[in-house]
């Protein structure tokens, strides 16, 4: 049999899958296979799937027909399929997608080599602890870059699938952390981003103890590490501790990233989370009273079983109330095998559904170029992440990677500026999303 030695590999969902691939990558370049860009010219081609909610698994099955077309009527002798799809419905994965080849979970991604050789699932047991992995290649080069600092997660939200699927909390030392942010620095990364199901928990499992400030006290430390972003922050953990340790860390952005899904306090009880409108205006009140020259992003569900419109103007209210700076709506997703199926309440339909999430998004956007306005006429910092002739185009403190907006920056000047830089820039207008500027 011919040598199987060119690999893609398509990478759905989050941040966090994204890092699966990436040690995916270095652990099959370790082994001398190629990785390649082009599904077209692969031996090999691995879709690492993502099963967040229906819309996320129906993309990682359109994306496994596509590439099983390579398979078909291309040079691919091996499809395999790995991330969170795999992991949750392995006992009859293969039988349900025939195209497939093999299947690798989450808890062992050193078995990708095995399913290159053989047929067949490859799920290993669930670990106990935060499984460690020497390396990983970039899959795009960027002046930034994502850190796990937990995988798993110790909430029980009726609606959500990610504990059945990757199983309870599990913090990695502060230690190896830190140890490949330095490696990051090494290769240039002025920005780190962390990521976890939830980073105010981190630490609660191995330390006995909410020790994220502790970690980013040792990530500031780093020379070339300029700025630190800690995402998914539980508004039920977030307390005076850590806020005092965010603000007093000056690499860390003063970005609020605080998934609070509602704010009707019985959408809340339902969905197993604590809070409600008044707690959570409290602590956006708390966040702005260390300083207003913040963002704050959040996400939330419409359309959750027994969601009424009187409970959905709560939520239009508080966006507005609250200026929310960046908002994520998602509709509500029926999951296998999670709580919220059980509550036997009248539900939205399908339409009312999406005709929510239309109007809260119109409600955000209105907050979001109120809230960009302030920038108008003042100097921000920028980092760049890439430049042409005319322009640059960079991002803000106040903007996460990937899902918040950028700033474009007139470069007509011709400037010697190159991605990694951070520069001062003027603000002259925006929109809903974005900033313009240039460069006194």
């Amino acid at each position: 049999m011919q040598e199987l030695k060119n690999v893609f590999i398509d990478s759905l969902g989050c941040e966090k899958n994204t890092i699966d691939s990436e040690h995916i990558m270095s652990i099959l370049k370790d082994e001398k296979y190629n990785i390649i860009t082009e599904p077209n010219d692969a031996d090999i081609i691995i879709i690492n799937t993502c099963a967040f909610v229906e819309d996320a698994k129906k993309e990682s099955i359109e994306a496994i027909l596509e590439h099983s077309l390579c398979k078909k009527y291309g040079k691919c002798k091996r499809l395999i399929v790995s991330g969170c799809m795999a992991e949750r419905y392995k006992e009859d994965f293969l039988q349900l997608v025939p195209e497939v080849d093999a299947i690798v979970g989450i808890h062992n991604l050193k078995s990708i080599l095995t399913a290159i050789k053989e047929n067949g699932a490859y799920l290993d047991k669930y670990q106990e602890n935060y499984v460690e992995y020497s390396g990983r290649v970039s899959m795009i080069e960027n002046p930034y870059s994502y850190i796990r600092i937990s995988d798993g997660c110790h909430s029980k939200c009726s609606f959500c699938a990610i504990p059945l699927i990757r199983g309870n909390y599990r913090s990695r030392t502060i230690e190896s952390i830190v140890a490949e942010a330095k490696t990051h620095a090494e290769n240039g990364i002025k920005e780190i981003n962390l990521i976890a199901q939830e980073t105010t928990y981190y630490g609660k499992d191995i330390y006995k103890e909410f020790a994220i400030v502790n970690l980013l006290k040792q990530l500031s430390e780093i020379d070339g590490i300029e700025w630190i972003r800690v995402l998914y922050q539980n508004p039920s953990v977030l307390n005076k501790k850590i806020l005092d340790g965010y603000f007093e860390i000056n690499k860390v952005m003063p970005y609020f990233d605080i998934p609070m899904q509602h704010v009707n306090g019985d959408i809340l009880k339902d969905m197993n989370r604590l809070g409600d409108y008044t707690l959570y205006m409290d602590l956006i009140n708390d966040i702005r009273s260390y300083s207003d020259d913040i963002a704050i992003r959040s996400s939330f569900i419409v359309g959750f079983p027994g969601e009424t419109t009187d409970e959905f103007d709560d939520l239009l209210c508080f966006v507005d109330e609250a200026k929310i700076d960046r908002v994520g709506i998602f509709v509500y997703s029926k999951e296998e095998g999670t709580a919220s199926l059980r509550i036997n309440k009248e539900s939205a339909t399908k339409s009312e559904c999406f005709d929510r999430r239309e109007k809260l998004m119109d409600v955000a956007l209105d907050v979001s170029i109120k809230r960009l306005n302030r920038f108008i006429d003042k100097d921000i910092d920028v980092l760049v992440q890439s430049t042409d002739t005319d322009e640059i185009i960079g991002r803000s403190k106040y903007d996460a990677p990937d899902i918040d907006g950028l700033v474009y920056i007139d470069n007509k000047n011709g400037k010697n500026i190159k991605a990694g830089d951070i520069i001062t820039v003027n603000i002259t207008n925006n929109n809903e999303h974005d900033l313009f500027g240039k460069i006194n």
